[in-house]
């Protein structure tokens, strides 16, 4: 107890100082996301385990300390099948044989169980003596000492890995220990060492030797349950691979469950269902299994879907077979034997291999599914070919246990081929939202744009030949009157201003490409940057460029220089305090790509959304019609624009055209 309150004292320390650390972080600038602390109290839960899982090793082994004695060597005598000795054990010396620990005779022919005796140590110096047993093979128990009845337990199922764990009477004389065992098996006896000691230490090595299968089974099966309670939010593709999953998740934690004795000590004398908890679990993995591997491969073998149908089928008569058998154990045992055993296990290694070779060769196609699924099966035959060959090949009995560890070895590795399939659904789903999402917004834009358009191409011929005539008289009152000669200056200057923008609505109305001819990229950016050269030079704003050669693409000269230059302006305006602004062209997939990009003020996802839209501007004196008359000659052009963008680090546009090649 002193050790579990140390360990509870470590973890609580631990949490709080966490918290306090989290807790100091000043709000709105707190560093700790939910996957760190998660992570930490998983850390610490992880830690408080380990020490409690210490002190109880110290605890047990002070107890050990305190006289826990091993008896290692007994006396057996078979029971006649004509029942002889059946209630009582003859008394005859010659009537008994040596036995040990770790040695477990072949039970003969004319037998029916065994009688072990053992001689008890003196035990009065035990608080609460107890005897455990860790492994003896029978189904029917019977213990007396000095011919009195101590325990007595009947099992009904076809089961014989039993543990044994009793109280004893305190004594002060050695005490002669009867124990009957029962059975129909092949085997019977004592296998491992009989202990002496406190009950409270006894305890903990009763159920620590069996708790492995028990956390191993539980977890499994916690899985299952949870995975097929999530089964309803999924959609319709991925909730059949779901629900296979989930399956094979219970089927592999009943069986390893009820593999284990403890269940049938535990729940004794109601142990009935646990053997047919095994052999449901074994029927329905096979055929859970074989679907979940027919949708890794994507249905492209129709005779291993054929095989996956005949193993649900088969499946099916051994569901029917377990009723029959239920009903009738006698006539159909048997039969149920096997079908549910020999061609069951033959059907099953045989799905196993094909579906092995299968996945070896979706590997080798590039299906990286098959490659996990393929190593989980080895890793579960190999565990299950060494258990085989110990059970056949070693002296003394062996209880099959490294088929467990490979089974969930293989539950992990279906597991990672799940959450692979569900991450790439979630971002294909996510990547049709953003499609959805720019189509509307390129839908929306150009209903826009095609309102304003017919707009711009109304007003602006209406209002471009009154504003030439005004420039004209302002003119010639300017030479006339020059003593406010400043004032008409100023007048014609906004009359320019008003004359850029109506020509900036006609080109956005209709960018007049008719035109047409083949540019090349590296002559007119060329051209491009000796106009813009002494523009950026006097902001402070270096412009390179990098260009590769012979790239081609058709359009209006005129027009192309007019977007490019407006994107090297709006950089330059970003960049107030200078800055610089580098220009990449080259050819990639068949297209001419040209990139644009200055360390300016940048923009958020918001603003990048709405660029090209009217009146949109992230200038204070912008009307937003440069940049969608830019717009609107790209598109002419048939080349896409798209914007890379982080507040305080500046911008990149990518222009994509569809390439010439050179004759």
């Amino acid at each position: 107890m002193v050790h579990y309150r140390i360990s509870c004292q470590i973890f609580i320390l631990l949490t709080v100082q966490e918290w306090m650390h989290s807790s100091s972080t000043p709000s709105g600038t707190l560093q700790i996301e939910t996957g760190d602390v998660f992570l930490r109290a998983l850390r610490y839960w992880l830690l408080f385990i380990v020490l409690f899982t210490l002190s109880n090793a110290h605890h047990a082994e002070a107890a050990d300390g305190r006289g826990e004695q091993l008896i290692r060597h007994w006396e057996i005598q078979w029971i006649r099948a004509d029942g002889v000795n059946r209630d009582r054990p003859l008394e005859e010396a010659s009537a008994w044989a040596a036995s040990s620990a770790g040695q477990l005779t072949r039970m003969p022919a004319d037998a029916s169980g065994v009688w072990v005796r053992v001689q008890l140590p003196p035990t009065a110096s035990y608080r609460q003596p107890a005897l455990l047993v860790n492994r003896l093979y029978g189904r029917n128990l019977s213990v007396y000492a000095d011919g009195m009845l101590l325990h007595e337990s009947t099992r009904s199922v076809r089961f014989d890995v039993s543990k044994l764990f009793l109280p004893l009477p305190a004594d002060t004389d050695a005490v002669t220990l009867l124990i009957r065992i029962g059975t129909t098996e092949e085997r019977a006896g004592v296998y491992s060492a009989i202990r002496i000691g406190e009950f409270q230490s006894l305890t903990a090595g009763y159920i620590r030797r069996e708790m492995p299968d028990l956390v191993l089974g539980g977890g499994m099966l916690m899985l299952g349950v949870i995975m097929l309670a999530c089964t309803g939010f999924l959609t319709r593709s991925v909730r059949a691979f779901w629900l296979s999953l989930s399956i094979i998740a219970l089927s592999a934690g009943t069986l390893v469950f009820t593999y284990s004795p403890l269940p049938y000590t535990l729940f004794e004398p109601r142990t009935a269902w646990l053997p047919v908890a095994y052999d449901m679990a074994l029927f329905i993995a096979a055929p859970a299994f074989m679907y979940f591997a027919d949708t890794v491969f994507m249905g492209q073998y129709p005779f291993y879907t054929q095989l996956r149908h005949v193993m649900g089928g088969y499946a099916a008569l051994c569901f029917l077979m377990l009723g029959l058998y239920a009903w009738m154990p006698d006539r159909f045992g048997p039969g149920y034997d096997l079908v549910t055993t020999t061609i069951l296990g033959l059907l099953m290694l045989a799905a196993f291999v094909i579906t092995a070779v299968l996945a070896v060769i979706v590997t080798i196609r590039g299906n990286w599914h098959g490659a996990v699924l393929s190593g989980g099966i080895f890793v579960l035959t190999t565990a299950a070919a060494a258990d085989l060959a110990m059970y056949y090949f070693k002296d003394e009995p062996y209880d099959p246990i490294l088929w467990k560890f490979g089974t969930l070895v293989l539950l992990v590795a279906l597991i990672v081929i799940l959450s692979a399939k569900i991450a790439r659904d979630h971002a294909a789903v996510i990547a049709y939202t953003k499609e959805r999402e720019d189509y509307n917004r390129r839908l929306q834009r150009a209903e826009k744009l095609k309102i304003i358009s017919d707009l711009a191409a109304s007003v602006a011929h209406e209002v471009r030949n009154p504003l030439q005539v005004t420039r004209g008289y302002l003119q010639l009152l300017a030479e006339q009157e020059l003593s406010n000669r400043k004032y008409y200056d100023m007048a014609i200057e906004e009359l320019d201003r008003a004359a850029s923008i109506i020509t900036d609505f006609l080109t956005f109305a209709k960018p007049e490409m008719e035109e047409f001819a083949v540019l090349d990229i590296a002559d007119e950016l060329d051209k491009i940057y000796a106009i813009m050269s002494p523009h950026a030079s006097l902001n402070g704003v270096t412009l390179r460029y990098d260009v590769q050669d012979n790239i081609r693409i058709e359009g209006n000269a005129s027009r192309f220089k007019q977007a490019i230059i407006n994107f090297i302006k709006n950089g330059i305006e970003a960049m107030e305090s200078g800055g610089e602004i580098v220009i990449r062209a080259y050819r990639q997939d068949g297209q001419a790509v040209i990139r644009i990009r200055d360390n300016g003020s940048g923009m958020d996802e918001e603003q990048i959304a709405k660029l090209g839209t009217p009146y949109f501007s992230t200038k204070t004196k912008g009307t937003g019609l440069g940049l969608m008359v830019t717009f609107r000659i790209i598109e002419a052009m048939n080349g896409t624009i798209s914007f890379d963008s982080k507040i305080g680090k500046g911008t990149e546009v990518t222009l994509r055209f569809p390439a010439v090649h050179p004759e």
